[in-house]
């Protein structure tokens, strides 16, 4: 008799509970406070070109042709996909956080007399340009503004990692593209020695100097290494003179040869 009753009191007590659970769960969520405005109104796949002046001082400019971008200036190379989605899209999304001053009588309290960083930037045929200063004393935002407009504001400053980037930061870093999946034939040269192997049905094989069953292991590591390697910086011109470095006659040679269409 006591279980039942200690029952039907738990009953009524969760009853109500349960009730204001739901209505608490029907309500709409509460606004975290003001709504703040976007510095510029543009959607990230209407940007056509960006240019970018990084800290240093090197100045990186974009071109998007359909739907690939391509570095035209200082020379021309191919993007990393990643930086320039960081780029749009923060150029979309980035929040006005607060207005400092809506007529500064100088600028250069701001760090924005000259800019430490500039990104310019063009959609639908018009141009934008955010120019962005010191940060606050606090270090948490940075003062900015628009080129066209004169008031001053704060934007987050973790932002300032996206935009302060030199070209090397921009392009795309592989050192050779590889598609593991389609590569079936390799060639390694070290010094007077060179073998060839071949993928003709799922499986390696050495092909050259001998004819033979390759460590499948071994080569598909090699391939994984060629596909992930990436560059630590550029040091010299594409016309450079290569025996300078040793790689007139490199000491070692592996090309991915042929791949499946």
């Amino acid at each position: 008799m006591r279980g039942v009753r200690s029952l039907i009191l738990l009953v009524v007590i969760a009853i109500p509970l349960g009730w204001y659970a739901y209505r608490d769960y029907q309500k709409p969520a509460a606004d975290d406070g003001p709504k703040k405005d976007k510095v510029f109104t543009v959607e990230p796949d209407k940007i056509e070109e960006i240019s970018v002046k990084s800290e240093s001082g090197e100045r990186t400019r974009l071109q998007k042709s359909g739907s690939e971008w391509k570095i035209v200036a200082p020379a021309s190379g191919q993007p990393d996909a990643a930086e320039v989605s960081g780029l749009t899209s923060n150029l979309s999304s980035l929040e006005l956080e607060r207005v400092v001053d809506e007529n500064p009588p100088d600028l250069k309290e701001y760090g924005l007399a000259q800019p430490r960083i500039e990104v310019a930037f063009k959609s639908g045929g018009q141009e934008h340009t955010l120019l962005i200063g010191q940060k606050t004393p606090p270090g948490t935002d940075l003062y900015a503004k628009r080129a066209d407009d004169k008031k001053v504001f704060l934007i987050p400053g973790h932002v300032e990692s996206t935009f302060n980037k030199a070209t090397f930061d921009l392009r795309d870093k592989a050192v050779m593209k590889v598609d593991r999946d389609k590569l079936d034939a390799l060639e390694l040269t070290a010094g007077d020695r060179s073998s060839k192997f071949v993928r003709p049905a799922g499986e390696w094989q050495i092909a050259a100097p001998v004819q033979a069953r390759a460590d499948f292991n071994t080569i598909e590591s090699l391939v994984g290494r060629l596909a992930g390697l990436q560059m630590k910086s550029i040091i010299d011109a594409p016309d450079a003179d290569l025996k300078k470095y040793g790689l007139d006659q490199p000491a070692a040679s592996p090309m991915p040869l042929r791949c499946r269409a």
